[in-house]
């Protein structure tokens, strides 16, 4: 039996690590933040940021809340996930509708709602699109194409039912 050529490793690698690569953890890259951009606002404004300064873009002021999130790409499909967050970090997040409910929820839909944003405003991104209703304090839906021209690269998250928690000071 022959070994596959080059061509042939290459159409079956090639697909696999575009599908792999649309769902990773963005934010884990995105320190660098480089483009702002106001709620209810079609303006860009342009900054920079270190990984300890505060983001030169809008984020949602909670450390303490629970939302429920939809992550629509080229991804295993999880439903809608409950994400618990607690001092800014994500505590605990399940699927509770869709072919996981009950289970916990993949890396990639383990999110803060800031998360979110940090990815749509990641250095190299094509395209984003995030919906902030005037008035309220986080955005409704945030759309990221990571790739201009690339295929299976775009991902959409859906947050509705956002519950802010008040902690005790004491």
């Amino acid at each position: 039996m022959r070994p596959p050529s080059a061509a042939v490793t290459a159409a079956l690698t090639v697909p696999l690590l575009l599908a792999l690569s649309a769902c990773s953890h963005e934010s884990d890259r995105a320190a660098d933040r480089t483009t702002a951009t106001a709620p209810g606002s079609s303006g860009t404004a342009t900054g920079s940021a270190s990984a300890s300064a505060a983001p030169t873009y809008p984020t949602f002021a909670a450390q303490d809340y629970s939302y429920h999130l939809e992550v629509l790409c080229f991804c295993p499909q999880t439903g809608t996930v409950e994400v618990v967050v607690h001092d800014g970090e994500v505590e605990q997040a399940t699927s509770v509708d869709g072919p996981l409910a009950g289970s916990p929820a993949p890396e990639f839909a383990r999110l803060t709602i800031n998360d979110i944003l940090e990815q749509a405003h990641a250095p190299g991104i094509a395209k984003k699109k995030i919906e902030w209703p005037d008035g309220q304090d986080h955005p409704s839906s945030v759309m990221i194409d990571r790739i201009a021209q690339g295929v299976d690269d775009e991902v959409t998250y859906t947050i509705k039912d956002v519950q802010t928690t008040v902690v005790p000071q004491g």
